[in-house]
């Protein structure tokens, strides 16, 4: 009786979490279009800007920050909407991550682990939004890039911002949570950027020695190092079997296996650098 009660209570939970998620996502749609009307005059962009920039991501709940210049390689023709996106995408990216709970992570492929990951979706979501109106107050254009769907493969961008280094399940695993964030972007005029954080971490090449999320797969998505698939636009290689992963991440409402086993989570970065002995230039 008190798991079937507790069961219906995160069924609940979860509902709530997809219905913000989806009303976030649909606000984030509004900006996509370019030569957006701004009507706050620009805020004069110097170190000062973006350390206010800074402390305000920490006051919405953002965990991860970094900034680099869009690549249009990592930018879809279109997404799932039909909006075509190729060419409509500002210059210049701010990479956000939330950290997902450990303690939920640990549960994959339980019901909670999932919660957590639409939870994150739904938070990470509504502080992308509020970071973009924020910059548009000071006079930039920003598009909101949703972390549950957006027209931008995240992963390479957060690599590209050095926020981590994408390991062999196909998330960005970053030094601060492992393999556990979730990610979303900003695109703006907002220029010049900081400079973007080191990107060198080592990551990957543990992620050769390893193999732990490969072995636990459950569906054998995941494949190693040297075999690789075309993504489905046949621009660039990437180790996840999409056919096999994505009926088990739906199924689950989140899997998360991967992310469960992967040393990074379980044992933290420091930890398994120390311990593998990989110098980090």
């Amino acid at each position: 009786m008190g798991r079937a009660r507790l069961e219906k209570g995160l069924i609940k939970e979860h509902m709530r979490h997809v219905e913000r998620t989806l009303t976030g996502l649909n606000q984030a749609r509004k900006w996509k279009k370019l030569n957006q009307k701004i009507d706050s005059p620009k805020v004069p962009i110097n170190q000062q800007f973006w350390d206010d920039l800074i402390t305000f991501t920490k006051s919405i709940g953002l965990d991860l920050i970094g900034f680099t210049e869009v690549d249009e390689y990592f930018i879809f023709e279109e997404e799932m909407t039909g909006y075509r996106v190729k060419n409509n995408v500002l210059d210049n990216a701010i990479v956000l991550g939330m950290e997902m709970k450990k303690e939920a992570i640990d549960q994959a492929p339980e019901p909670p682990a999932g919660n957590e990951a639409m939870r994150i979706y739904a938070e990470l979501g509504f502080a992308t939004i509020k970071l973009a109106a924020y910059l548009r107050e000071r006079g930039y254009q920003a598009q909101a890039f949703h972390p549950f769907g957006g027209p931008v493969l995240y992963p390479p961008m957060a690599q590209k911002a050095g926020l981590g280094e994408i390991g062999y399940s196909g998330v960005l695993i970053s030094k601060e949570f492992g393999p556990r964030q979730r990610l979303s972007m900003i695109a703006t005029d907002a220029d010049p950027l900081p400079p973007t954080k080191n990107t060198q971490f080592g990551i990957r090449e543990y992620c050769e020695t390893c193999g732990k999320c490969i072995k636990n797969c459950p569906t054998q998505a995941i494949l190693p190092g040297n075999q690789k698939l075309k993504s489905p636009d046949g621009k660039y290689l990437q180790n996840i079997d999409g056919d096999k992963c994505f009926p088990q991440f739906f199924k689950t409402h989140g899997c998360s296996i991967c992310l469960k086993v992967c040393p990074f989570s379980e044992l933290g970065y420091e930890k398994v650098m120390a311990k593998a002995s990989i110098k980090v230039k």
